[in-house]
């Protein structure tokens, strides 16, 4: 069995258990079903079309414990899942085109790619590094979502629509995510 201390959860649970296809496939959809079960904890805001979801927070804890490639295969998977018409999204919706909420989708992606990049090279093993990995995740997908979200919403009303609303909840599931990727890499830890 080799354990990479730097690496994070999942990949070094594949190590000791079998890095095998079948493994590596019940992982990633064990993080797909995650995403996806998460995504339906959904508030919508009537001033605007981005709803509060549970999407974010999915997205960090898979990346923090799958990460770099697997929680990005997640974040893929859920994508492909909804746009060939799984109602994997917010709401129980699939489908995917262009629209207010594009942009969020596409920075999932990327940071599920940065914060797994981070958690492989060890970010998860004190909880500040761990929690700043998951903001900066957040800030990513914000960055992303309000760069779509501004072909839909005049420029004044951009940050009301598209990111005010979602900071309060955000830290919260940036703190929880944070929190229990720190303590699962603690438990792996002690139980190798």
């Amino acid at each position: 069995m080799i354990v990479d201390q730097e690496c994070a959860v999942i990949p070094n649970y594949l190590s000791a258990e079998g890095n095998t296809v079948t493994n590596n496939f019940l992982c990633i959809l064990t993080g797909v079903v995650l995403l996806s079960g998460l995504a339906q904890i959904t508030i919508p805001l009537p001033w605007t079309p981005v709803p509060i979801t549970g999407q974010t927070l999915g997205v960090a804890l898979t990346a923090l414990l799958w990460g770099r490639a697997r929680g990005t295969a997640v974040v893929l998977g859920y994508l492909v899942l909804g746009a060939v018409g799984v109602p994997v999204f917010a709401l129980g919706r699939s489908g995917i085109s262009v629209g207010p909420t594009f942009g969020y989708l596409l920075g999932m992606i990327v940071a599920a790619y940065v914060m797994g990049s981070m958690a492989d090279r060890g970010w998860t093993r004190k909880f500040w590094q761990t929690y700043f990995t998951a903001v900066l995740g957040s800030g990513i997908t914000f960055c992303f979502g309000l760069i779509g979200l501004s072909f839909f919403i005049p420029h004044e009303n951009l940050l009301a629509a598209g990111l005010f609303p979602f900071l309060p909840g955000d830290l919260i599931k940036t703190f929880l995510a944070s929190s229990i990727a720190f303590k699962t890499q603690n438990l792996w830890k002690r139980n190798i």
